[in-house]
């Protein structure tokens, strides 16, 4: 099987001959499955790694920026190349189910953001979503069925290609989010008690899994948190929050407490304030998440009067 159409099998945009190939050659032997794998491990890597035109020549790859695929921010580029900090896995079988012709396969992507970065992508049917620092999200290599359904542990921020005939749902630990097209944000990092739903564009219902709280529909510039198993509806009067997606943390007149759990989301730190005399003090400004936290810390230091110093594992900050 040539690579260059396994390569469009993978990214959903394999002709029904295409389709029809890969199927039959997948029947010959079991020997291809196993390639399959491997292929698809190696495909997705090289396009994380933003790779495209070492997998599918320089002219496929500009092509295929336009149209679908990762996309990662050059700063996040240059990170991988050094530390190879972002690991994108496929689950480590594929499962099939029976048509009534064929057997159809898919394969299930988990893509991982370590602390201190984003990353951008396109799922198979042009929804684009953006993860932020410290998230998880499971997705198809190809959507299927009545719905589109992702999984998402921590961040994110969701354009959603509209498809009257597959509501696209989000789930997450508390809260599903349901639409059919639209742009949103999620937050609802498994290790926090915290979950809400911001919606710019479009609709949302969002539903609490505990099945307390009757399901709410959002209107644009709305957003809901659920708090003491209630879901609360308020309007949005702060965009500055989603600017993470640009890779910068924005705050206007916040206490220093709140914007410490910011920083703690954003690189998987505790950070434990000692200094009381910082208990009144609100700051305003941004950051780049990619300048890391001492840079913060230390800019902060010119308005507000403390010491700040890591325990011997580098698991948590002291502000003094």
């Amino acid at each position: 099987m040539e690579k260059k159409t396994l390569y469009r099998y993978f990214e959903g945009i394999a002709s029904r001959e295409e389709e029809e190939a890969v199927y039959r050659w997948l029947d010959a032997t079991p020997a291809n499955e196993k390639e399959l794998l491997r292929e698809r491990e190696f495909f997705d890597a090289m396009i994380l790694a933003g790779s495209a035109e070492d997998v599918k020549g320089k002219e496929e790859g500009e092509q295929k920026r336009k149209r679908s695929g990762f996309r990662i921010h050059s700063f996040v580029r240059e990170m991988l190349k050094v530390a190879a900090v972002v690991a994108i896995t496929v689950a480590c079988g594929l499962y099939f189910y029976v048509s009534e012709k064929k057997g159809l396969l898919a394969a299930m992507n988990t893509i991982t953001v370590p602390a201190g970065q984003r990353v951008n992508l396109t799922l198979s049917d042009g929804t684009t979503v953006w993860l932020n620092a410290r998230s998880e999200m499971v997705y198809p290599a190809i959507f299927s069925g009545a719905k589109r359904e992702v999984k998402l542990d921590g961040e994110g921020y969701f354009e959603v290609k509209h498809d009257k005939t597959s509501p696209f749902v989000v789930h997450t630990r508390k809260c599903d989010i349901e639409v059919l097209g639209t742009k949103f944000n999620v937050e609802a990092y498994s290790d926090t008690e915290e979950f809400s739903t911001s919606l710019m564009e479009g609709s949302v219902k969002v539903t609490d899994n505990s099945a307390v709280s009757v399901p709410v529909l959002l209107k644009p510039n709305q957003e809901v948190h659920l708090k003491d198993g209630r879901l609360l509806v308020s309007s949005i009067d702060d965009y500055d929050h989603f600017r993470w997606r640009d890779g910068l943390v924005c705050f206007t007149d916040i206490a220093f407490h709140e914007l410490m759990k910011r920083f703690e989301k954003c690189y998987g730190i505790s950070i434990m304030v000692e200094n009381k005399n910082l208990e009144e003090y609100s700051c305003s400004g941004k950051f780049r998440i990619s300048d890391g936290l001492d840079n913060a810390l230390r800019i902060l230091q010119r308005n507000a009067k403390y010491t700040f110093e890591r325990n011997e594992d580098n698991t948590i900050v002291y502000i003094k």
